[in-house]
């Protein structure tokens, strides 16, 4: 029996520059025992992600210390970027970049019959994921290739192209029915799609394709579902990484918490978070916003 693909995937790292700690927590430490578990239990993997947010604020300083920091991990890796990075800084400051012709931080590697497609959905000063025509008519080209050799997809990105019901809907990918598109035109075999973004973990079905998200490096968030009122919790823990392992048309993925405590963060911390569903983005739209608020009155007690 051949040896399945293992693919390591991280997200939302959140870095500063070194010694940066908010409110007691100590992203770049949190980094430090991701990757010496992955070292440790995972050594074997073939390909580590780091699917984007890889600084918190985009800080040339953050993206050194990632740099330096990942080098320590013998391991393929690949570098996404996320709505907290930008692009131009991250390209100035960042090392081995996985760049595609249009200048879009996106690639692929093949791993035996596994084609693994990584999709740039940052776009500088969008909290929203963007799927332009530029990223989508490459997708569609990169799809068309595995469908020529008989390959599987894996798709990776930062953005979730599914709905959670949660307020973090609201800045997820924007406009994923052309993403969705693009895969269903493809008819190539797609066992996983997997993003960060969100800081939870989730597991269901988007189209009829496999989605999952993971919580990532920097906090945890708890459910926070249509009707509930006050503040999303927020915890230290999970701290995970998931680590998927491929075979063909089958995909399973762990989720590896290197950081396990579940202690509640301070509301201070997240205070955009208090009272989410009443308030409405920039970006979206009048009847985005008008459809929401019914939602949320239909299950509202009187």
């Amino acid at each position: 029996m051949s040896k399945p693909t293992k693919i390591i995937v991280m997200s939302d790292l959140h870095l500063g520059a070194a010694g940066t700690v908010q409110y007691g927590l100590d992203t770049a430490e949190r980094f430090a025992k991701a990757l010496g578990d992955a070292a440790r239990l995972y050594g074997d993997a073939d390909l580590c992600i780091f699917a984007g947010d890889i600084a918190d604020e985009a800080d040339p300083a953050a993206y050194r210390l990632f740099e330096d920091m990942r080098s320590r991990l013998d391991m393929p890796q690949c570098v996404l970027l996320g709505n907290h990075d930008d692009r131009d800084v991250y390209l100035a400051h960042g090392r081995d970049q996985m760049v595609d012709a249009n200048g879009f931080v996106q690639g692929v590697r093949e791993i035996g019959e596994t084609r693994v497609i990584m999709l740039d959905s940052s776009e500088p000063g969008h909290v929203e994921g963007v799927l332009c025509q530029t990223r989508l008519d490459w997708l569609a080209g990169e799809l068309a290739v595995a469908r020529a050799t008989h390959q599987k997809a894996i798709l990776v990105l930062h953005h979730n192209p599914q709905r959670l019901h949660m307020p973090v809907d609201r800045y997820s990918l924007a406009r994923p029915e052309a993403l969705l598109a693009v895969l269903k035109a493809s008819g190539v075999e797609i066992p996983l799609i997997i993003a960060g973004h969100c800081h939870i973990t989730s597991a269901g079905s988007w189209g009829g394709y496999a989605v999952v998200s993971i919580s990532g490096n920097q906090h945890r968030v708890g459910p926070f579902l249509t009707g509930m009122r006050g503040q999303q919790a927020c915890y230290e823990g999970a701290a995970q990484f998931a680590v998927i392992m491929a075979e063909g048309e089958d995909a399973t993925v762990h989720f590896h918490g290197y950081v396990d405590r579940n202690i509640e963060l301070p509301a201070a911390m997240f205070p955009w978070k208090l009272d989410q569903w009443q308030k409405t983005p920039d970006f979206l739209n009048e009847a985005e916003a008008e459809a929401e608020a019914e939602a949320v009155s239909q299950v509202e007690p009187a």
